[in-house]
C-alpha cells in the first residue's frame, strides 16, 4: 500500500484527475497514481548523499512526476502510550476552634510514562529519540515525588473587651498557604539533530550518554552546578544517548503567601475590609530547571527563577 502525507488545505491540494494544479489543460495526463507536489515549490535541498530511486526500482504503477515535494517533519500523535501513577496521601484538618482552623496534605508519589510528556522543552522533548525504540521512552512523567500543602486561618483576639484598644485590635485575621515539594524530573539532552535522525526542528530529542561518574556528588545542587556535568558526554555523530529519560531531578520548591485582614462595620450593610497581602513573603528562592544540553556553556547550570520575589499588595474592598 502506498500512503501519500502531503500539507495543504484538504480537498484543494489533491490531485484532480491524475493532473496537478499546474497542468495545462488539455495536457496528456500520466499514468495514476502520481505524486505531485502540494504547492508549486520550484526547488527543494536534500542531504548530501540522497539517492533517488530509477523508475525500474520504483513499484508498479508509480511514476515520480516531480522532486519538488515540500514536505518537512511529519509528526504522528498516537494513542498508544500509557501512564502509572501510584500515590498515598494524608490529610490532616482542624474545624474551626479557639479562632484556628486548617488543612494539611501530605502527598507521596510515583508517576512513569513511556512517551513524552507534553512540557516545556526546557524539561524535556516532546518527541522521542527514536522512533523505532519507543520502549526507551519509559521513564519518569511528571513526577513530584513528595508534596506538602497547609492552609491556616486565625482569628486573632482582640485585647480588652471594650475601649478603644479592643476596637483596633479584634476582628482582625490571618491566613497563609504554605508549599511544599520535591522538584520535577528532566532529560538531559544535546542541542541540535547530532544523529541526523530528522527531528523537529527546536525539539532536541537526541540524548547524551553516561560517563558513570556520580550525578550529585558533593558540592553540586547549586545554581552554578545542579548536578556533576562531567557525568555526561555528548554521544558521537550519527548515534543515539543512552541516558533515560527524565532520569535527573531538579530543584524543589518552597512558598508561602500570607495574608492580614481586618472588617469594619460602619453601618448595618455597609462593610470595609482591609488586607494586607505577601506573596512568596519568606522570599525563599526557588531555582528553575537547570540547563539540560550538554553541548552548551551554560549546561548544568540555574540561570532562572521559578517564582518571583516577596511581592507586597495592600487593598480595601467597600461592601454594601
Amino acid at each position: 500500500m502506498t500512503r501519500c502525507l502531503c500539507h495543504g488545505n484538504p480537498g484543494r491540494d489533491r490531485l484532480r484527475g491524475g493532473t496537478p494544479p499546474s497542468r495545462a489543460a488539455g495536457s496528456t495526463p500520466a499514468v495514476l497514481p502520481l505524486l505531485w507536489p502540494t504547492r508549486p515549490y520550484k526547488s527543494i535541498s536534500f542531504l548530501p548523499g540522497t539517492v533517488i530511486p530509477p523508475s525500474d526500482v520504483l513499484p508498479a504503477g508509480l511514476t515520480v512526476a516531480s522532486l519538488v515535494q515540500p514536505l518537512s517533519t511529519i509528526n504522528l500523535l498516537e494513542n498508544s502510550a500509557r501512564s502509572w501513577y501510584n500515590a498515598g496521601w494524608v490529610d490532616v484538618r482542624h474545624r474551626f476552634s479557639h479562632g484556628l482552623t486548617f488543612l494539611t496534605n501530605v502527598t507521596w508519589a510515583k508517576a512513569i510514562t513511556n512517551a513524552p510528556d507534553f512540557r516545556s522543552p526546557m524539561d524535556e522533548s516532546a518527541i522521542p529519540q527514536n522512533g523505532s525504540n519507543l520502549d526507551a521512552e519509559k521513564g519518569l512523567a511528571c513526577d513530584v515525588r513528595l508534596r506538602y500543602v497547609g492552609t491556616f486561618v486565625y482569628k486573632i483576639p482582640g485585647v480588652g473587651q471594650q475601649g478603644l484598644v479592643s476596637h483596633l485590635t479584634s476582628h482582625w485575621e490571618l491566613a497563609t498557604v504554605y508549599q511544599a515539594q520535591t522538584g520535577m524530573p528532566f532529560t538531559i539532552s544535546v542541542f541540535g539533530d547530532t544523529a541526523n535522525a530528522g527531528t523537529t526542528l527546536g525539539e532536541n530529542p537526541i540524548r547524551a550518554n553516561y560517563t558513570g561518574a556520580p550525578i550529585f556528588p558533593s558540592g553540586t545542587h547549586t545554581s552554578n552546578e545542579w548536578f556533576n556535568t562531567a557525568a555526561f558526554a555528548a554521544p558521537p555523530a550519527y548515534t543515539f544517548g543512552n541516558v533515560g529519560r527524565n532520569t535527573v531531578t531538579g530543584p524543589g520548591m518552597q512558598i508561602a503567601d500570607i495574608a492580614l485582614s481586618r472588617e469594619f462595620r460602619l453601618k448595618e450593610s455597609l462593610h470595609l475590609q482591609i488586607r494586607a497581602e505577601g506573596f512568596n513573603a519568606f522570599n525563599h528562592t526557588n531555582y528553575g530547571t537547570p540547563n539540560r544540553f550538554v553541548n552548551t556553556p551554560q549546561f548544568g547550570s540555574i540561570t532562572m527563577a521559578m517564582h518571583p520575589g516577596r511581592e507586597a499588595q495592600f487593598s480595601g474592598r467597600l461592601t454594601f
